[in-house]
């Protein structure tokens, strides 16, 4: 597979960061950060049965 470049692709620059893996990186910094206090939520429920 070759990566052909579109006109409506802007130009890739190695200086600056691209917005969209920083979209992506947030996205899944934001999901685990929400299974994490779902995690914590249901370990501390009174419910929850010790191990």
């Amino acid at each position: 597979m070759v990566l052909q470049p579109s006109e409506a692709m802007p130009a890739y620059d190695p200086a600056k960061p691209d917005q969209r893996l920083r979209d992506f990186v947030r996205l899944l910094a934001r999901q685990a950060a929400r299974k994490f206090v779902e995690a914590e939520r249901e370990r501390a429920s009174p419910d929850h049965l010790p191990d």
